[in-house]
């Protein structure tokens, strides 16, 4: 599970840097930048490397991607806006994994153990408990929000059932999985296209740059901007896909619904906005949950 914890700290990474980056760019710009450097950067290093991306079974990657990468992060930067971190994070982490396991039963007919079961709802209860506070904004959008929310937890399940499903083609193939580098370089392969038509769509009244702030702070907000690619969509979904290569998605995504914990801590040292008791006292029923989940 070590790959799944590195993938939960690098996405909290991810959430504070995106919330610096869409201060900067808004949050339609700020996407878009985040997976291109990931597309850039990762690539870069697949071409040096010389890995390959055509394997049995890379197809259900780039179709992960696409609603993973392309529709559930478009959906969940903008709920965002209409309900607040808290409970939009709380919806997204806490549906991903119950999503998963039920994709993985329609479609691979296999699901985790009730004991681990068991260990995922005592992770999941104490992000709840963390994030379990009053939605902010204005109350005539949560209706949206909420739905936007669902989806984006609705395409991170699809994004991470598609790796056992690929996972089952090479083994019917008698191929070995390729490293979670490829794996996450397709999965960027199939998102950055959804992004990128939407972001040109939504923008096309006012223009691409039109969120940026002015005046423009042009290292500080290029530095927000690379950091939050190569943490979320890059390194991060690496690790996330070599968590998924060995284990069930609803117990990864278990893990991954820390990311939230972590991005609270990130957020009280990068803008000093110090986490309440709540979040304490979830975090260490979350902790707890995880080491159950290690002995299991």
């Amino acid at each position: 599970m070590e790959f799944a914890f590195l993938a939960a700290f690098f996405f909290a990474w991810s959430i504070t840097c995106a919330r610096r980056s869409s201060y900067h760019h808004g949050a339609d710009l700020a996407n878009l930048g985040r997976i291109t450097v990931a597309f850039f950067g990762i690539g870069a290093f697949i071409l040096c490397s010389g890995r390959g991306l055509l394997f049995p079974g890379w197809q259900w990657l780039i179709v992960g991607g696409a609603i993973g990468l392309g529709i559930g992060d478009i959906a969940s930067f903008h709920s965002l806006t209409r309900i607040g971190a808290g409970l939009a994070l709380l919806i997204m982490q806490t549906l991903a994994a119950p999503f998963a396991l039920l994709l993985e039963y329609l479609f691979l007919g296999h699901a985790p153990t009730l004991s681990q079961m068991g260990c995922a709802a005592v992770i999941l209860l104490g992000v709840a408990i963390a994030l379990g506070k009053a939605p902010e904004g204005d109350r005539r959008l949560w209706k949206l929000g909420i739905s936007l929310a669902v989806l984006a937890a609705l395409g991170q399940a699809v994004g991470a059932v598609s790796t056992p499903m690929a996972k089952a083609a090479c083994l019917a193939a008698g191929q070995p999985l390729p490293d979670g580098l490829s794996q996450g370089f397709l999965r960027i392969l199939g998102g950055l296209p959804i992004v990128l038509g939407f972001v040109l769509w939504n923008t096309r009244g006012q223009g691409l740059f039109a969120q940026i702030r002015r005046p423009y702070e042009s290292l500080k907000a290029r530095s927000w901007m690379l950091m939050n690619g190569l943490a979320g969509p890059g390194i991060g979904v690496a690790c996330y896909q070599w968590a998924l290569s060995t284990h069930s998605s609803a117990l990864v995504l278990s893990i991954v619904a820390l990311s939230p914990l972590f991005a609270l801590l990130f957020q009280w040292l990068v803008e000093g906005q110090r986490p309440g008791p709540r979040v304490w006292i979830g975090g260490a029923i979350a902790i707890v949950g995880v080491i159950l989940l290690r002995t299991r």
